[in-house]
């Protein structure tokens, strides 16, 4: 039983050890550096003139910056399938 529960809680150290070492490194690579920027890359300029019908007032009024509102095709943030 001890051998076996040694080796299991040695390969959890090493993908441990291993997790830290890529975080590590792609923070030293700057990938966690402007992550406002990064969140935004994953919307199309098109979703967010989508209209949301679960928006208040001022989050509509902020995104108008984008654009008029544009209703959504099917398939869209709640457009209808």
């Amino acid at each position: 039983m001890i051998p076996a529960s040694l080796a299991v809680l040695l390969t959890g150290v090493l993908f441990g050890v291993l997790a830290l070492v890529c975080f590590a490194w792609a923070w030293r690579r700057g990938h966690f550096d402007d992550m406002d920027a990064q969140a935004h890359l994953v919307f199309d300029s098109r979703d967010l003139r989508l209209e949301r019908p679960w928006e208040t007032d001022e989050e509509r009024e902020a995104r108008r910056l984008h654009g008029a509102p544009l209703a959504p095709e099917p398939g869209e943030w709640g457009g209808a399938e």
